[in-house]
């Protein structure tokens, strides 16, 4: 294999931005003409440093994902079509998430993803979870380039000096360039201190940039890998219906790409943008996507989707090369991975919004740990459900990965009220978890007249000439998801204490059987009622 990577800060060539007023070139006739050349693509997204396989919710006991049986399923692929090259990807966000790769630094997430002989792979906003020098530290310890198109040194139109806007990669003749871009939205969703020095702009304005530069420099295909995401939902004739903001990007793209990788919504999409497949593939190693792309004698050149597989642990044999690796990795933890900090009577669920026991544990175990009257939890930071029975550490450490620490803050009613309406979702849903309140609102009243009303555990009134002490983590005191009140509080602690550290001394501290908290905080009261 020969790679060839952008150079970093590499500047769009004259008149090129000029064709952001083109319309988009459907055409699916390259200027190429010879042999026919044909490529795979293998794809994951998403998968948050799961090196090892685990149990799912819906996997009916079964193990499903982890690295060595993800290597497996990629060399049985290269077989499957000996005359079509496999290329792997991933749509971002791979380090993050479970107890070997944070304790590393993701450097064990590098090591497993090199072994696996991953080509190329987007920058996810999670990449800046343990800032920008240890990230700095995995590009270079990584055997695959590492994309961000979009990223930008803060006023400028230049990229850090260590971001690679696209790769070439060559495998039996077949050359594929790739660019990658990150989600404009990592400003809110990352911790603000480390993304403070850059901008992220626009997917499609970097597809326009870069993919002609690509081209330039002699492909065969073109591929987008995008950390942006997307659902796709049946409708009532079971057609698949998608939407989401990649789509959008993609479908703002003038200058024509052959295929386009997704992530971040840990979503199945399967769909098409102006007849090029688009596909994410789920998360945390459960599934990858896989499809081809074909170029004709003539030039013309076409793509298809070939589906989304589950990575069954127990349906191949683990590749042992990755299994020592992570066995490396994992035999100094695992008396602490397997720690029982709870038992629970029933599994706990994880929804993307609204108000849920889980996250209402959380919430508690942060008022508790903070001594505060009131805690706040978002829900992007409870990232799994917990399973019926006994909980480990580890199980503990993937709910909760961030290491985010407690702040608490003197604030007023009104600024409490303030952040509680931010949390209102068009949908009806809510965003933050509550504990030390009970809120009463109306998702359809006006913005800013949402919270109906707040009330104290001993049944008081939150008044906006009130004083509260309010604890959240380090995320949402930095103005993370937008909550930008606490900077405006009027005192600000830091409580010494990790949220995770609070949740296992919560839990160890409840009694037996646990007592889940059932009762909603948040109750929706439309008008008229």
């Amino acid at each position: 294999m020969v790679c060839r990577r952008g150079a970093a800060g590499l500047l769009a060539f004259a008149g090129l931005w000029g064709l952001s007023g083109c319309a988009p070139d459907d055409s699916s006739t390259t200027a190429a003409t010879g042999d026919a050349v044909c490529a795979r693509i293998f794809s994951t997204n998403d998968t948050h440093g799961r090196l090892l396989p685990a149990e799912q919710s819906w996997s009916e006991g079964r193990l499903v994902g982890g690295s060595a049986a993800l290597a497996a399923y990629v060399a049985r692929e290269r077989t499957a079509v000996p005359e079509c090259p496999l290329f792997i990807v991933s749509g971002g966000d791979f380090m993050q998430g479970t107890l070997i790769s944070n304790l590393t630094d993701g450097r064990a997430t590098i090591d497993a993803m090199n072994a696996i002989g991953y080509d190329a792979v987007a920058i996810g906003n999670h990449e800046f979870d343990w800032g920008v020098d240890v990230l700095v530290e995995r590009v270079t310890e990584a055997d695959f380039g590492m994309l961000g198109a979009n990223i930008f040194l803060r006023g400028t139109d230049r990229h850090p000096d260590w971001v690679r806007p696209w790769t070439i990669v060559e495998r039996d003749g077949v050359r594929i360039g790739f660019v990658g871009m990150v989600t404009p939205s990592t400003p809110t969703i990352t911790r603000a201190v480390n993304v403070a020095d850059f901008e992220f702009g626009s997917i499609a304005e970097a597809l326009d940039r870069y993919i002609p530069v690509v081209r330039e420099e002699g492909v065969d295909f073109v591929v987008a890998v995008v950390h942006e995401g997307a659902f796709c939902e049946a409708d009532d004739e079971g057609n698949d219906a998608c939407e989401g903001q990649a789509l959008e990007a993609l479908a703002a793209t003038t200058q024509r790409f052959d295929y386009a990788v997704t992530g971040h919504t840990h979503s199945r999409v399967e769909t098409d943008i102006r007849r090029v497949p688009v596909i994410q593939s789920f998360s945390n190693t459960t599934a990858y996507g896989l499809g081809r792309i074909d170029r004709d004698a003539d030039g013309t050149v076409s793509a298809r989707r070939l589906g989304i597989h589950r990575v069954w642990a127990d349906e191949i044999a683990p590749d042992p090369g990755l299994e020592e690796i992570v066995a490396s990795y994992s035999a100094e933890l695992s008396d602490l991975m397997d720690r029982i900090v709870v038992t629970l009577p029933e599994e706990l669920r994880a929804p993307r919004d609204g108000d849920f026991p889980l996250g209402r544990i959380v919430a508690d175990a942060q008022r508790a740990a903070s001594g505060a009257d009131i805690a706040l939890m978002n829900n992007g930071g409870i990232r799994r459900p917990l399973p019926a029975g006994p909980v480990t550490y580890s199980d503990l450490f993937e709910l909760q990965p961030f290491g985010n620490m407690l702040i608490r803050h003197t604030m007023s009613g009104a600024q409490l009220l303030q952040t509680l309406e931010h949390s209102v979702r068009p949908s009806g849903g809510t965003d933050l978890h509550v504990s030390g309140i009970t809120v009463r609102y109306d998702p359809a009243a006006p913005a800013g007249e949402q919270i109906l009303e707040v009330t104290l555990d001993d049944a008081s009134p939150v008044v906006p000439d009130g004083r509260y002490e309010v604890t959240a983590n380090d995320f949402l005191s930095t103005g993370g998801g937008g909550y930008t009140a606490f900077a405006d509080a009027e005192a600000t602690v830091a409580v010494g204490i990790a949220d995770l550290e609070a949740l296992v001394a919560h839990l160890e501290a409840q009694p037996q059987p646990f007592p889940v908290p059932r009762d909603p905080r948040w109750i929706e009261s439309p008008a008229g009622r």
